[in-house]
């Protein structure tokens, strides 16, 4: 071969070389934008679910925010497969022990659980439950079957705000005539010197009490009334005098913490105390302290109201998770979703108990939720006082407490 002919060969085989060459580096180059070179794995999107006759909609979101503990959603989810497997034919779910006049209110807390965490009024289940719910209005504008009128009526008022319907709008505006008719007032024949004054209570009972208070306050504030509205003004009266201070009219220690009712000579569900004095007082406690927080910061007060700060206060040196002060695991479940309510009201991420410690109480809330879920995507009570033991109905409180833990403050 002619040293050309060799010369031309080489050139040849080298070029084959640095082809080869540049290929394997081509092929072992990260894709652009820094993605990883191996195949992604396939992930159905958050949306997706398996097909079944009535789906569930789309509730979460592709990534939860950081500020709840993970698997807050998933705990969601559960929750509503739960109240989706036991809702009943009418849109209802069963009553306690089949007794027909818990079965509305029931269904009334099952279903604004539903609606806050972000069920749509068009899923099949929610509809079914809505038409439900406002089955019950009634021609003098409550919504209720034989009790607890201002309790369901209230609940049924913000299930109707939730839905953002239109076709509920007179409904709603007679439900919000009824309350306001209901409050402890001139109606009553009362004077604010009275200890009942601004109170709200079941509707069949003769007093007021702070927890149906709070879920009137809460639902006339989401209709639209302002602090500045006569009924509010009046409420405010009435929660202030639930409230442990040197002002109160019943004997108790002056801690900031919140009892049952001033009715009388004052109601609370807690031991009585006995104070310093000799004489036995009033103590209050964790689920109606939270309540009464609640209740001052929707009727308009700020941070900076001794009021607020006293019941903050009482807060701080109490914080637990673990059961409802001074009640242990009674009203454990309103206890924890009341911690939620007033604390998403109230605006602030941190809680920092008396130790210094600080509670990131979205976290640590959820956290709590996710724990004491069931197998069965439900929450229930040992401690079966105030229909606790009832997984409906505890499963609605915990969907209300994740949402007030998801909510953005």
């Amino acid at each position: 071969m002619s040293r050309f002919a060799t010369l031309m060969l080489l050139m040849t085989l080298a070029g084959c070389l640095i082809l080869a060459s540049c290929s394997k580096v081509q092929e072992q180059a990260p894709a652009d934008k820094g993605e990883p070179t191996e195949a992604k794995e396939q992930v159905a999107p958050a949306e997706a679910e398996p097909a079944t006759e009535t789906p569930p909609a789309k509730v979460g979101e592709a990534k939860e925010p950081e500020y709840v503990a993970p698997g807050t959603q998933a705990a969601i989810d559960k929750g509503i497969a739960y109240l989706r497997k036991t809702q009943l034919a009418d849109g209802g779910w069963p009553a306690v022990a089949e007794s027909k006049e818990s079965a509305m209110g029931i269904s009334t807390v099952a279903t604004l659980g539903l609606l806050r965490v972000g069920l749509p009024a068009s899923d099949p289940m929610v509809k079914k439950a809505v038409s439900y719910v406002t089955g019950f209005a009634k021609e003098d504008g409550g919504i209720y079957d034989t009790g607890f009128r201002n309790y369901t009526t209230s609940i049924a008022l913000m299930i109707m705000k939730a839905t953002a319907a239109k076709k509920h709008d007179e409904t709603a505006a007679k439900a919000l005539a009824f309350l306001k008719k209901l409050q402890w007032d001139q109606g009553e024949g009362l004077g604010v010197e009275s200890n009942d004054f601004g109170g709200a209570g079941y509707g069949e009972h003769e007093r007021p009490d702070l927890s149906n208070t709070q879920w009137f306050v809460q639902a006339v504030r989401e209709a639209g009334l302002k602090p500045d509205d006569p009924a509010l003004k009046k409420v405010l009266i009435f929660v202030s005098r639930t409230q442990a201070t040197e002002e109160a009219r019943f004997i108790a220690l002056p801690d900031g913490s919140f009892i049952y009712t001033p009715h009388g000579k004052g109601e609370s569900k807690a031991a009585k105390v006995i104070l310093p004095s000799g004489q036995k007082g009033l103590k209050g406690y964790g689920s109606m302290t939270y309540a009464g927080f609640l209740s001052l910061i929707y009727a308009g007060l700020d941070h900076d109201d001794k009021r607020v700060q006293a019941a903050k206060g009482w807060i701080q040196k109490n914080w637990t998770l673990e059961e409802n002060p001074e009640m242990a695991k009674q009203g454990y479940y309103y206890y924890l979703m009341v911690i939620g309510k007033a604390l998403r009201a109230y605006g602030e991420p941190i809680i920092v108990d008396n130790q210094g410690v600080k509670h990131p109480w979205r976290k640590e809330l959820s956290a709590k939720m996710i724990r004491l879920q069931k197998d069965d995507g439900s929450w229930t009570n040992d401690q079966d006082r105030w229909h606790e033991g009832y997984k409906p109905l505890v499963t609605g409180y915990a969907l209300i407490t994740l949402n007030a833990c998801k909510a953005a403050l």
